[in-house]
């Protein structure tokens, strides 16, 4: 692996302290010198100016920002994994969603049920889609809620909202049946 030489752009220690902390943070050798140029750009458009006599020094300053960019990073790639394992799922997983928000399901789905569900699950708020990828794993919703730290109840009433929001978009069309089971409104 090359090193990237800053010259006389930024003192050696910082890029040390980027390289060290994207290994913690665990990112892979490929990836250092992007993260690295990516970093060192951000740095030189920062200036060190301690607000106060005994404030936080030049290296804990840096620390926190190198910090929350690599946070941001490793955030980031995670939603972008999650949405593509979600874009990768299977058909069936699609029928799971349909009966978890109430609708029934008494055959393989038709390539139309499959667009308009992804379609309808894309338009649904990101708690929404998680509580549907949950769902479609075969977690049961008091695990859910444990996952996402809430209660239980919450977790019905999202699921009932998605159901509704599945309904509204039409999605009921595919499952006859589905208007007989519905459960009484409160």
């Amino acid at each position: 692996m090359q090193e990237n030489d800053y010259g006389s752009l930024i003192e050696r220690w910082k890029v040390d302290l980027i390289r060290a902390k994207a290994r913690r943070f665990g990112f892979r050798r490929d990836e250092l010198p992007d993260i690295e140029q990516m970093l060192v750009l951000e740095l030189l458009s920062v200036t060190y100016a301690p607000a106060q006599p005994g404030g936080a020094s030049e290296r804990t300053f840096i620390t926190t920002i190198i910090d929350r960019r690599l946070t941001n990073i490793r955030r980031d790639r995670r939603r972008h994994c999650r949405r593509t394992s979600y874009e990768a799922r299977s058909l069936d997983s699609d029928t799971v969603v349909a009966e978890e928000a109430g609708l029934q399901v008494h055959h393989a789905p038709d390539p139309g049920l499959c667009l308009d569900l992804e379609q309808a699950v894309m338009g649904l708020t990101l708690p929404e889609r998680a509580i549907c990828q949950a769902l479609s794993e075969g977690r049961s919703q008091t695990d859910i809620a444990r996952g996402l730290g809430c209660n239980r109840s919450t977790i019905c009433r999202r699921v009932a909202s998605i159901a509704d929001k599945l309904r509204r978009w039409g999605l009921d069309a595919y499952f006859p049946n589905a208007a007989a089971t519905d459960p009484p409104k409160r």
